[in-house]
């Protein structure tokens, strides 16, 4: 027993240093362990730190980029690239990085250039330039040579290395873009010039008249010059309506306020004895009644205008069919009337056949009744539609001028002639000399998309551009071009109720769509619609005319398949009563802008070619590195 016991005692004293052995390795281990996961540990939180410094570095970058690009389209600016600079620099700043605020070189980190596209790898590739720069590079350094510094780490100091140094780079680039310019050339194109606003606004009648070629006015009149004063006649064919007029003569103009006539004036064409524009159309003051460039001559009623007759006494008319001619007694019939204001204004002479009477021969029967076949040196109607017949009619009748004042009716002159042709007889087909007037709001369009072409040429841009145009019906007038001009001089050419005179606005947005979805878009660009209107869409789907809330709703409609398609729709309203509302839902649905255009025709002419200034140079920016 004492043997057995003394045994197990040498084993327990022998074990006791293995254990202990054991341990101290283990405190050795743990130990080095420490060592190593610290050392993981530091190194894992300083390359968190450069990757999480990396990321916001390079969202730096793309802010700072993106900006500039986003500058080098703004065309009113002194210097656009100057802007895109100064742009990369604000934007780099408001950024942090690892809670450190951006600081750039303007001239080693920002680079001006253009971008040009490779269809066979469909992406784009950057060359530096600064001629007319689509582009731009940016570089937001963290190194020893910026002026930010390298990146400090936490505990790489550990493995000797307190910094690091990151760079990010990004390239953005404004995109070309296909634009369909969308524009309304419907009858209300020509609203804010025609009589029916004189007591709204400041209209242009006077300029559209201006505008018509004097060679218009040349038929029958003698160099469209007032009725000689009183006393000899003289020979017939120095008298209005009494003769051809002589060779070369073009009605000329006197000053449009009866003042002393001068053919040299630049003033618009006249006709029979409608020879003077009479008084200045002021809003607020103008009234037709007292206007002195209107006769009137009304039906039912006995002609005493002293002017009308002086004209009739000068143009050797004797006191018996002065007398017939004056009196409404046959007024019953719309013909004699109709016979009796043309040969009043000088449009027609009369042959009566009566004694001492101022023809000598012809068919007159002698009596006071003034028949079609007793008209004689009738002066032709100028333009391809339209007639003294109907414009007489219109006249006498109730429209648009004689809603806006029913001091109109029954007063012919140059202003109500003119008036007549833009209501009634728009359309080129009918009155194509239109097309080289001023007509508002019509005008003002072509002058805006003009100064948008010219601001996109002058950029040398990428972009493509389209024209199509609506009335009540639709057409494609120019295909995707970077011939720009080709678009805006052939709206130059065209006029308010071009085609027709109805507004399809659902039908113009679905041809816009056709052209920017159709062979000449390109998947590389952004594709933008421009559209031109008053918002007063009053055709249906179906192509019902009149329609206001069934033409609204086709409008939006296609707006939404415009979005659908990814198209932009930026809605430009003007005009006096345009619809706003309806325009600012139109660009809402599909992504885009509205701008709306108000004030006297100046003013909104002005607004019109600033926001077309703007367009031309509003690009789209993103990043192609």
């Amino acid at each position: 027993m004492v043997a057995g016991v003394g045994i197990n005692r040498n084993l327990r004293a022998r074990t006791r240093p293995a254990v202990a052995r054991r341990r101290a390795a283990v405190a050795v281990q743990i130990a080095v362990s420490l060592t190593v996961i610290i050392g993981f540990a530091a190194l894992t939180v300083d390359v968190g730190a450069m990757y999480n410094a990396k990321a916001e570095l390079q969202r730096t970058a793309d802010a700072a980029a993106l900006a500039a690009a986003g500058m080098l389209g703004e065309y009113g600016l002194v210097d656009p690239m100057d802007a895109a600079r100064d742009a990369a620099l604000e934007f780099a700043n408001q950024n942090t990085v690892w809670g450190q605020s951006m600081l750039i070189d303007r001239d080693k980190d920002i680079t001006l250039g253009r971008a040009h596209y490779d269809a066979q790898q469909n992406k784009y590739s950057f060359a530096a330039t600064d001629s007319l720069p689509d582009a731009v590079r940016v570089r937001v350094r963290m190194t020893n040579d910026s002026m930010n510094g390298p990146l400090a780490l936490v505990f790489a100091g550990i493995f000797g290395s307190n910094h690091t140094e990151l760079t990010a780079e990004a390239i953005a680039m404004m995109v070309p873009r296909d634009i369909a310019i969308v524009a309304d050339l419907s009858g209300s194109m020509n609203d804010d010039c025609e009589l029916r606003n004189v007591h709204n606004h400041q209209i242009c009648l006077f300029d559209v008249w201006a505008g018509l070629p004097k060679s218009k006015g040349q038929a029958g009149i003698y160099a469209g010059s007032d009725p000689l004063e009183p006393g000899d006649p003289g020979p017939g064919d120095l008298h209005p309506a009494t003769g051809p007029g002589l060779p070369g003569h073009y009605g000329g103009n006197p000053n449009p306020f009866n003042e002393a006539f001068d053919d040299s004036e630049d003033h618009g064409p006249r006709w029979g004895w409608m020879t003077t524009w009479g008084t200045d159309l002021l809003p607020g003051t103008y009234d037709p009644v007292a206007d002195t460039g209107l006769y009137h001559l009304p039906r039912y009623q006995d002609t005493t205008d002293p002017e009308v007759e002086q004209n009739l006494i000068e143009a050797g008319y004797s006191a018996a069919e002065r007398d017939a001619i004056l009196s409404s007694a046959n007024d019953s019939s719309t013909t004699y009337y109709r016979n009796r204001v043309k040969v009043m204004l000088g449009l027609a002479g009369w042959h009566s056949g009566m004694t001492a009477g101022k023809y000598s021969s012809g068919p007159g029967n002698g009596n006071s009744i003034i028949g079609d076949g007793e008209l004689v040196q009738t002066v032709d109607y100028p333009f391809s539609g339209g007639s003294w017949n109907d414009y007489v009619n219109y006249v006498k009748g109730n429209s648009s001028m004689t809603s806006g004042d029913s001091g109109f009716k029954y007063r012919f002159g140059i202003k109500t002639y003119v008036n007549y042709l833009l209501e009634r007889k728009p359309q080129h087909s009918q009155t194509a000399e239109l097309s080289l007037t001023p007509a508002q709001p019509v005008h003002a369009v072509k002058e805006a998309v003009q100064h948008m072409v010219d601001v996109i040429h002058a950029l040398e841009t990428l972009d493509q551009v389209s024209l199509e145009v609506y009335g009540q019906t639709v057409h494609h007038e120019q295909d995707l071009t970077t011939e720009y001009f080709d678009v805006s001089d052939r709206l130059l050419d065209m006029q308010a109720g071009y085609y027709d005179t109805w507004t399809n606005m659902g039908g113009g947005i679905a041809q816009g769509v056709a052209e920017l979805t159709g062979p000449r878009a390109r998947s590389a660009s952004r594709k933008i619609m421009i559209l031109l209107t008053d918002g007063q869409a009053n055709v249906n789907e179906s192509g019902g005319c009149g329609d206001y809330t069934g033409g609204k709703a086709y409008a939006l409609a296609q707006a939404q398949v415009a979005a659908d398609a990814g198209i932009r729709i930026f809605a430009v309203s003007h005009g006096y009563g345009a619809d706003q509302y309806t325009m600012a839902q139109i660009a809402e649905t599909a992504e885009g802008e509205h701008y709306h255009a108000e004030g006297s025709i100046e003013e909104y002419s002005e607004e019109l070619e600033s926001i077309f200034q703007l367009l031309g140079g509003q690009r789209p920016v993103e990043l192609i590195k």
